[in-house]
């Protein structure tokens, strides 16, 4: 599942990178808590929720959460990786 906000992001890239990042988002059914791969991590933040990040190619974030229960990833955010960092204080 994915906010309308993520997926008209999605959708506004060109068709190389629309590949790239939905080959990464199908990853994440099966694999969506962070590993020893480094690509995700779990954010701190002060909501209730956790929340993880994906880095894409070392271009897009995709923020998402993970309801364990009904097995299920909802995409909360896609967008460029220095947006990212800039939302979250890492820049």
């Amino acid at each position: 599942m994915a906010d309308e906000r993520a997926l008209n992001f999605l959708n506004s890239l060109d068709a190389k990178d629309q590949r790239v990042i939905k080959a990464k988002l199908k990853i994440l059914r099966d694999i969506p808590y962070p590993g020893s791969d480094g690509d995700k991590e779990k954010l701190h933040t002060n909501k209730k929720r956790e929340s993880y990040r994906l880095h894409i190619a070392r271009t897009f974030t995709v923020i998402y959460n993970i309801n364990s229960d009904e097995k299920l990833v909802y995409i909360t955010h896609i967008m460029p990786i220095e947006k990212a960092h800039r939302r979250y204080g890492r820049i």
